[in-house]
């Protein structure tokens, strides 16, 4: 569609009143395509087109007054409600942090110290990571999807050459910052890195289709080997929801059916990985799998922690602190290392009651639903799919945090969205959270752009005639 230099003058005029920069693009775009719209009506009256060009630009008014007008409407979004709970939790989780200085053994230094450190180090880096994510503009990842993506697999091949063993998994630690980064942390970022190739792969068809089903695939194949199980079921979940969801708004043209075939593949693949992979990869893996189930059928081996948890829950009380403890019991309430990443809703249970507890979940389910709403209002493809994207990570966060807080062992925890203080997981909870506001704050002037594939057409080896041609353009 050609745009006179009058349209463009009047656009540019009008953009220059509105102090939003951002949304510059897009109005100036829905101003030339309404002039341009009014311009073709005239044509097709019988106007010349200098006459057409210029009722056109009659009928839409003086440009100041537009652009004045407009200002008022085009404003960043902050979403207060959402930035405080999510700030609420933050500091929740901080007085948290302080009240299991409490539990520290004598003598332990060390855990006293990392304790410390969280506090006085982390705690302000995940703040930053917030403020910095929340102003940064998240189309980034759909104008450059393959950044993250390959920024993880690089992290991945450092860790597995240079990193610390630590419960069966590579840690890379940094050692300026006293930084070890958690691989199960880092897996958060997998269904981010695997939205922006998906949006790039809509409109492809078929084609699209397959490319997202077995990048799906080597995702999950690439989690499970590099990083833990819970990374593979929140990946699933989140990948899961967006094709589901991009199927039923018809994303990728007007076909539905491949999608619920591809996420019922996809859970295929988990089962298969649950039932077959996991136990023989993992030591122990046939017990752990059997007391998933049947916890009390090895108190003393792998369902030792979940029958304890049970004991020490049973114990717990509506308001305050719970009745006495075994030693075991009491011991387990005192590791600090542990209740501050794994199990910080039953310290929470025990000390101050199933209230406190309850409010920490109603907290995180009312930021959940006020996300999911917002996210469903986004007018923008893109913005839709980051935003689903980033809620559905916290969602299987929480839905693997809960059940092994009470003693039903379902799997590993990764950790509890903005309370939970593991390093690495909390400095991506509070990036992701800020690019979810990010989303929200701006997302109203954000335009989807044309896909493109991920393979070019033009071919860079080609064979015909007995001749084989490499083209360098």
């Amino acid at each position: 569609m050609n745009v006179s230099d009058a349209f463009h003058r009047y656009a540019e005029k009008v953009c220059e009143q509105i102090r939003w920069k951002k949304a510059h693009s897009a109005v100036a775009q829905e101003i030339e395509d309404h002039l341009t719209d009014q311009k073709n009506a005239y044509l097709a009256a019988g106007d010349s087109e200098s006459i057409a060009e210029e009722k056109a630009l009659l009928q839409m008014g003086d440009p100041v007054s537009v652009g004045a007008a407009l200002d008022q409407t085009h404003k960043p979004a902050p979403q207060w409600g959402m930035i405080g709970l999510v700030l609420l939790l933050f500091v929740l989780g901080g007085i948290i942090q302080v009240l299991l200085l409490k539990t520290i053994p004598a003598g332990n230094d060390a855990l006293a110290a990392r304790s410390a450190q969280v506090l006085f180090v982390f705690l302000p880096l995940s703040l930053a990571a917030f403020v910095g994510m929340y102003f940064l503009d998240f189309s980034f990842f759909g104008k450059h999807p393959y950044v993250l993506p390959l920024c993880l697999l690089l992290f991945d091949v450092i860790a597995r050459m240079f990193g610390l063993d630590y419960g069966g998994q590579k840690w890379l630690s940094i050692g300026l910052l006293g930084l070890n980064i958690s691989p199960s942390a880092i897996s958060m970022l997998f269904p981010l890195a695997f939205c922006g190739l998906f949006y790039r792969l809509r409109k492809q068809g078929r084609k699209g289709y397959l490319l997202s089903g077995l990048l799906a695939a080597v995702f999950c194949l690439f989690l499970s080997y590099c990083h833990t199980f819970s990374g593979v079921l929140t990946f699933i979940f989140s990948a899961g929801v967006l094709m589901l969801v991009a199927s039923k708004k018809k994303w990728f043209d007007k076909q539905r059916n491949m999608f619920l075939l591809l996420f019922l593949l996809a859970v295929g693949c988990l089962i298969v990985l649950l039932m077959f992979y996991a136990p023989f990869r993992y030591r122990y893996g046939w017990e752990r799998l059997y007391t998933i189930f049947v916890p009390s059928g090895d108190p003393m081996g792998s369902g030792y922690l979940s029958t304890q948890l049970k004991t020490i829950l049973s114990h717990c009380v509506l308001l305050g602190e719970g009745a006495a403890l075994s030693e075991t019991q009491a011991y387990l309430l005192t590791d600090a290392s542990m209740l501050r990443s794994d199990y910080l809703l039953a310290y929470l249970t025990y000390h101050y009651g199933w209230v406190a507890s309850g409010i920490v979940v109603l907290l995180l389910a009312v930021f959940l639903g006020l996300g999911f709403r917002k996210a469903l209002k986004q007018k923008s493809i893109f913005g839709q799919m980051v935003s689903l994207t980033i809620l559905c990570t916290f969602t299987a966060e929480i839905l693997l945090y809960i059940p092994a807080n009470l003693g039903i062992w379902l799997i590993a925890p990764i950790a509890l969205p903005f309370l939970s203080y593991g390093a690495t997981a909390l400095l991506i909870n509070m990036a992701l959270a800020g690019v979810l506001l990010s989303v929200f704050r701006t997302g109203e002037v954000y335009r989807d752009t044309a896909p493109h594939p991920i393979f070019s057409d033009s071919k860079f080896i080609q064979w015909a005639d007995g001749k084989l041609t490499i083209s360098f353009k």
